[in-house]
């Protein structure tokens, strides 16, 4: 099949949508199929795709978006020569201004086209300025939530909740697909020892946006609840924010007299980023909502232990891979800090359990399949 897949923009910062959609790409191209990236941003595009390099998919830039983030006349000429081309277009995320624009395009062409909700027609998400989604649902958005061919969601607990919004009878259940490649072997810590130190206290490891719905504050409370109890942890903070938000969790720990214990690393990709899972005693996110969580299935790929909430989508499939859900407060992630990281024996059995849950549940050629399904039935429904 020939499938385009569009993104504004590759900015990893922006989060583990734009992760799981590179991911997509990645391991389609690899199947065999011809698959078009067409996006205004190339920042964080692998360097094997901007060197055409074989199995890759090619990328198609459009230039910087016009104003309110919406694709110039232009830009929709180029992107409407490449929608004609193609069986099938995969469109990510409900509320980038320039998506409905695609989806006119795809309808105007009579071409089929996926939607992947990444989470964001989660009940948490939709409580967010609620009246201005709403609004965008029901001018702007609503060819996204009205005329998808199909919808693409990654787990039951998100169908259910998006159902809410979109009344449809093509919602697929799909995990997102995820490059193993990068995990054939467990990583090796020794990078991120060289980066960032080893030290002789229990590690928990914070990978994500630095943002307020991530409860960054309930890791450095149960610090401080731990500590009481004579238990020393340190805690990896690994990701980029908000200043202002970065800044407020700094004072807390001050004041709270754990700052020595907390480390702030700023943004970390890449093999280092596999070794700093690796090097982790214990991956903990409060998360308040989180789609699919692909930092959790990174985590027990490189024999991690997790701790999370069930504020996360697939918190029940993680849960099955030996994955420690808990309540998002303090009192609940020390606990399971302490029970973690006091029993070695326990942590490594853990380790094991979730790397091979994951490994089963995100084999690239049964979710590949499952994918390709979902593009012919698009295609089928046109």
């Amino acid at each position: 099949m020939k499938i385009l897949h569009y993104f504004p923009t590759t900015r990893l910062s922006e989060g583990g949508t734009v992760r799981a959609a590179i991911d997509f790409c990645t391991v389609l191209a690899r199947r065999g199929h011809d698959v078009l990236w067409v996006t205004a941003d190339d920042t964080d595009v692998p360097q094997s795709w901007k060197d055409c390099a074989d199995a890759c998919p090619t990328v198609h830039m459009l230039g910087s978006l016009g104003s309110g983030s919406r694709l110039t006349r232009n830009q929709l000429i180029k992107i409407e020569t490449l929608i004609k081309a193609v069986d099938v277009v995969h469109i990510h995320a409900m509320w980038d201004l320039s998506n409905p624009q695609v989806a006119k395009v795809c309808k105007r062409n009579r071409t089929p086209w996926v939607l992947s909700v990444h989470g964001m027609l989660d009940d948490w998400s939709m409580s967010q300025r609620k009246l201005k989604k709403m609004i965008y649902l029901a001018t702007a958005g609503r060819i996204l939530a009205k005329n998808s061919t199909v919808f693409h969601t990654t787990a039951e607990e998100e169908k259910r909740q998006a159902a809410k919004w979109l009344k449809h009878e093509r919602i697929s259940v799909i995990p997102c697909i995820v490059d193993l490649n990068p995990y054939k072997e467990v990583p090796d810590p020794e990078l991120a020892y060289e980066k960032f130190g080893k030290v002789d206290e229990p590690t928990v490891l914070f990978l994500s946006r630095v943002h307020e719905k991530k409860s960054i504050e309930t890791l450095i409370d149960a610090t401080v609840l731990l500590k009481k109890k004579g238990i020393s942890i340190r805690l990896f903070i690994a990701g980029t924010g908000e200043q202002s938000y970065i800044d407020s969790l700094q004072q807390r720990a001050v004041e709270a007299g754990v700052n020595d214990q907390i480390t702030l690393l700023g943004m970390v990709v890449g093999d280092l980023k596999l070794s700093l899972y690796a090097m982790s005693d214990v991956f903990a996110l409060p998360t308040q909502q989180e789609n699919f969580g692909l930092v959790f299935a990174e985590a027990m790929l490189c024999e991690t232990p997790i701790i999370g909430t069930k504020g996360t989508d697939i918190w029940r499939e993680l849960e099955k891979g030996g994955a420690t859900i808990a309540e998002r407060t303090p009192v609940a992630f020390a606990d399971a800090i302490e029970k973690i990281t006091s029993n070695p024996e326990l942590a490594n059995t853990i380790g094991k359990k979730g790397r091979q849950s994951m490994l089963a549940w995100l084999d690239s050629d049964v979710v590949g399949e499952q994918c390709e399904k979902m593009y012919q039935d698009a295609i089928i429904a046109r």
